[in-house]
């Protein structure tokens, strides 16, 4: 917690130091006026003022500090409104998994439940494997198998060595449990048959997030939804996290303007704090709240 609070004030400092000295300048302006005309007015005051200078002194110290910190120190989590939906989506730093919502999570086009080469265990797909199936290929495979065939989809055959061979289109997305909620895997990247390598770029991620999104509204029951910042791992985006974010958060206002679609009341995306120090939440935040 100490960490994360000087963290929030340092990258606040860097970012907006003089917005807080004109801010903190502003808010001792206004007290001082406001006590011009109290002691114009009542000479009691006037004359406790004088008594009490010193007093009255620290506390203008203290609304410059306390305006000060208010106006750099970067926020853990911002909400704000889909501009002409009633949806509200929540950005903050914290544990994916421990959300009580219904999560969309991104996996690769052949729905890999084997750590390894195709899936590592520090990836957001190899993290649920882990937490949810015991890192069991198995287990995860004897959920998904059957929510793959729920979908419907196609799978198209690869010929890679490794098993399983198949692959879905993108944006094939598979409702398995977890718990009292669900979870909504949705493929959202390509894997090299050789290397093992998954990828991704803009329009197969924009494509994704359309299949995951329609999954969720199908059956998501309108209950709310955690996702991470889709493309800032293991199948890397060209982008940086800011704009990553500003795509998922623009793909979410898309799809819940759809007269044909509705996302839930609440949207959360959860976001790594490695990315504290590249992400201005508190920018797209009133980026949109202005849209």
């Amino acid at each position: 917690m100490t960490n994360q609070v000087v963290k929030s004030l340092s990258v606040g400092w860097k970012r907006r130091k003089f917005d807080g000295l004109r801010n903190g300048l502003a808010a001792v302006g206004a007290a001082w006026a406001l006590t011009e005309m109290t002691t114009a007015a009542l000479p009691g005051a006037k004359t406790y003022l004088e008594t009490n200078g010193s007093a009255y002194l620290w506390l203008m110290v203290i609304v410059f500090i306390g305006m000060f910190i208010a106006s750099v120190a970067e926020p853990v989590q911002v909400t704000f409104k889909v501009p002409t939906t009633d949806t509200s989506i929540t950005l903050k730093y914290g544990d994916l998994f421990a959300e009580p919502a219904n999560l969309l999570i991104g996996v690769n086009e052949f729905f890999d439940g084997e750590l390894g080469p195709a899936v590592s265990d520090k990836s957001v797909h190899g993290q649920y494997i882990v937490r949810n199936h015991g890192g069991n290929a198995n287990v995860f495979r004897a959920a998904v198998d059957p929510a793959l065939a729920a979908t419907g989809a196609t799978a198209t055959s690869t010929g890679r060595p490794a098993q399983p061979s198949s692959a879905y289109p993108i944006g094939t997305t598979a409702r398995v449990p977890n718990g009292p909620k669900s979870a909504f895997l949705m493929a959202m990247a390509r894997t090299d048959s050789v290397t093992f390598k998954a990828s991704s770029d803009v329009p197969t991620l924009w494509t994704a997030l359309k299949g995951g999104l329609q999954a969720v509204h199908n059956y998501g029951n309108g209950e709310l939804v955690a996702m991470p910042l889709f493309g800032n791992g293991q199948a890397g985006i060209n982008l940086t996290p800011q704009h990553l974010l500003r795509l998922l958060t623009l793909a979410l206002v898309d799809f819940g303007r759809n007269s044909n679609s509705q996302l839930p009341k609440q949207v959360t995306i959860v976001l790594h704090d490695r990315c504290f120090e590249e992400l201005d939440i508190r920018e797209i935040a009133r980026d949109w709240k202005k849209a």
